[in-house]
């Protein structure tokens, strides 16, 4: 297979490739660790890029001025 196959191929299949890997880590985590530690560690790298893409687009003080103002409306009193 030439290069240009494979990265067409990557192209044309992306979203499935990932997910697909996705789901197999998911399903090896559940069945070796159980489903609520799986849960976790999903929710601790989802939360972990959400923190990353705020910074890539905001900067590291834009980031934490968006978190905290998340929050402030999250919780502002009426």
């Amino acid at each position: 297979m030439k290069r240009e196959d494979i990265q067409a191929f990557w192209t044309k299949h992306k979203a499935k490739i990932i997910l697909t890997f996705l789901g197999l880590v998911t399903a090896v985590l559940m069945l070796s660790i159980g489903f609520f530690r799986t849960l976790l560690i999903m929710l601790l790298t989802g939360l972990c890029f959400l923190y990353g893409w705020l910074i890539d687009k905001f900067g590291f003080s834009g980031a934490n001025k968006a978190i905290a103002d998340f929050f402030k409306r999250l919780f502002k009193r009426s």
